[in-house]
């Protein structure tokens, strides 16, 4: 999966797990910058929870972040694309589902119910 950045990269294909539950969604438009320092180093799943930061713009990684600080957030949605962090350099995703249907045993974090409040345009499938 290509992602942009100062350092263009392009990764193999790994696992092919598909998050998307219906073929009605929207993504971001623009796409996200994803600030590398906020995201675990290394292997990224698809499915990670983000949210963009207020002061600095860029998108992180919000599966750890407590509810009482979602104010200093907005934007929330869902990555539908992996990626490799180097922990420095900032990545461009145009793949953030802001919208839509996805299976949600298959994101890649689990999610909390003020995530799911914070953007209630997401529905979460759950098989019975």
């Amino acid at each position: 999966m290509p992602l942009y950045g100062p350092k263009f990269s392009e990764t193999d294909f790994r696992s092919g797990k598909n998050i998307i539950a219906s073929e009605h969604l929207q993504f971001i438009e623009a796409g996200a910058t994803l600030d590398a320092t906020k995201f675990a180093t290394g292997y990224n799943d698809v499915g990670k929870l983000v949210a963009r930061n207020v002061v600095t713009g860029k998108f992180e990684d919000v599966s750890g972040v407590d509810a009482e600080e979602y104010g200093n957030y907005d934007n929330f949605g869902i990555l539908n694309v992996d990626f490799d962090n180097d922990g420095e350099t900032d990545v461009v995703a145009g793949e953030v589902i802001v919208r839509g249907s996805v299976y949600e045993d298959k994101l890649a974090d689990e999610v909390p119910q003020a995530f799911k409040e914070a953007n209630p345009q997401i529905r979460y499938v759950k098989h019975i």
